[in-house]
């Protein structure tokens, strides 16, 4: 198959090596279609000016698979938007109302204050924000247009109350790793979705461990509380349904360190607020951990929750279509536990959702609208979907949404997991789907079933010559899942395969990727 071609815009006898006029003719293309990336945008509902990651604009960091630091390398000398965008996570998942080059430009102007809402780049993203903010100084907001208002339903700022249906264990008893199927039951609250899309959910704290704060804090739970932004509720509900419990901040750590009875204590909250590396020498991994380490510390309930980071809300791939459940969103939820510092920790949303929420009980939700990760418009095209662990999510719903409306394309799925007997998730869906030929091909992976661990990757690999013919036949190809390894590992098996199948360099093969990629065939959802 021959690589899609971006044209030769650039004269051949131009004065550029042939990876400077590749380069330049791809920035050129880009530029001429930054109007149809800025109407793709509008049609998404987000403001064109914070939607289009448009190709003309040079973002080499803008890929989640790089290490923090080398994004902010790569980001030196740009503006300061550019370098805060850089800190971000490069997910573009919505999480904190924007994109991450929008999030980047409201911390520039001033139009957002909070540092912390990236999700996927946690606590370390807020700390180079605030390295970043504090080498231009101090900023001042200024009058800038105002972003729309998205739609209720569609943004974490106008969330509408669901309620939990059911939560089910798919993974066995014994497996290392809890996996759920979460039904949420949308009832009346008319929110429309598509395969693709994904369900904010806003969280609730640990309840126990809520009570927990307030008996250290010698606090009854009822003091009203005023938060950043000049709300005032109860202490019980900021700790519960506002303040971040789990990513220890320079705020509080100063405020602890001003409390402290204990010049240790209060030598070593010092340290921690001007630079956390040492938080876990000290055995400090959540908030609860701070006030157990160091007991001298003991502020106001009102001032300890001023000091706290707010709760950001968690993006889910929706695993259901509406076709088949027009009133309900699922979701496929990893539970995450884990022992530290002789306690057992828990994922405040995958806690809340699996093991907390009761069904009929209420939660906020919206709708994340998809930057393009859509099944093909034409329904007679084939796609291959590689989606090991929870990474299965928006491909169920592939699968459902094909099946439900007849689409003749043919279906290729490479699942992956630990063992079968215990990780096979969704399995009789999926068995039932390939005996009636909705699933073309099903190639899994159990890495812990025989000595030499097996991915998705090797799979790839096994059935390189079946995987290029599906792609030169116009196959549509998606990723889903972790975002450090595994589709790093995704694309590296794809460039093999086009050396292989191909007859291609590694230079021609990362262009046929990158090709393919701007083509709108080669799509990821990763985190």
């Amino acid at each position: 198959m021959s690589s899609l071609a971006i044209p030769a815009l650039v004269p051949e006898n131009a004065p550029f090596s042939e990876t400077q006029r590749m380069w330049l003719n791809g920035f050129i293309a880009g530029l001429l279609g930054m109007e149809h990336a800025l109407a793709a945008a509008t049609s998404s509902g987000l403001p064109a000016a914070a939607g289009a990651l448009a190709e003309a604009d040079d973002f080499p960091w803008h890929d989640p698979t790089l290490p923090l630091t080398e994004r902010i390398q790569l980001a030196v000398g740009r503006p300061l938007a550019a370098r805060l965008m850089a800190a971000m996570g490069q997910l573009d998942c919505g999480q904190c109302g924007y994109d991450c080059r929008a999030y980047g430009a409201a911390i520039a102007d001033g139009r957002e204050s909070d540092p912390g809402k990236c999700v996927p780049g946690g606590r370390d993203t807020a700390k180079r924000i605030r390295l970043l903010l504090q080498e231009r100084g101090t900023i001042e907001a200024i009058a800038t247009t105002p972003v729309p208002v998205p739609q209720r339903g569609y943004g974490r700022d106008v969330a509408v109350i669901a309620r939990m249906k059911s939560s089910v264990p798919l993974s066995a008893a014994e497996a290392e790793k809890a996996t759920h199927h979460i039904a949420i039951d949308l009832g009346d609250t008319g929110l429309a979705y598509e395969p693709g899309d994904s369900l904010g959910v806003w969280p609730h704290n640990n309840p126990d461990e809520v009570e927990l704060l307030l008996a250290i804090l010698k606090a009854r739970g009822s003091e009203a509380v005023t938060l950043c932004d000049g709300a005032v509720v109860s202490a019980r509900e900021a700790l519960t349904r506002e303040c971040d419990l789990r990513a220890p901040g320079d705020t509080l750590y100063r405020c602890l360190a001003g409390e402290a009875k204990d010049s240790v204590d209060r030598a070593r909250l010092a340290r921690l607020a001007d630079d956390d590396s040492e938080a876990d020498a000290f055995g400090v991994h959540d908030v609860l951990d701070v006030l157990m380490e160091f007991p001298s510390a003991r502020p106001r309930v009102g001032d300890f929750v001023a000091a706290l980071s707010r709760l950001q809300p968690r993006l889910y791939s929706i695993a259901s279509s509406q076709r088949m459940h027009p009133a309900e969103a699922h979701l496929t939820i990893g539970v995450l536990r884990y022992d530290r510092n002789d306690r057992t920790y828990q994922g405040t949303a995958s806690g809340f959702l699996a093991d907390a929420l009761r069904p009929g009980r209420p939660l906020s939700v919206f709708v994340q609208r998809s930057h393009g990760f859509r099944l093909p418009a034409d329904p007679a095209t084939p796609v291959i979907m590689i989606g090991p662990g929870t990474g299965i999510a928006p491909f169920r719903a592939f699968l459902q949404e094909r099946a439900a409306s007849g689409a003749p394309g043919r279906n290729w799925l490479l699942f992956g997991n630990q063992r079968r007997d215990q990780d096979f998730l969704y399995r009789d869906e999926l068995e039932s789907l390939a005996e009636r030929r909705v699933l073309s091909r099903l190639d899994l992976a159990f890495s812990r079933d025989q000595a030499s661990k097996v991915y998705v990757q090797h799979r790839m690999l096994e059935a390189a010559a079946e995987l290029w013919r599906w792609l030169r036949n116009g196959a549509h190809l998606y990723v889903c899942g972790d975002a450090k390894r595994m589709a790093g590992d995704v694309d590296l098996a794809l460039r093999q395969i086009a050396s292989t199948e191909g007859a291609m360099d590694d230079v021609a093969a990362r262009r046929w990727l990158a090709d393919l990629a701007r083509a709108g065939r080669y799509l990821r959802d990763v985190y």
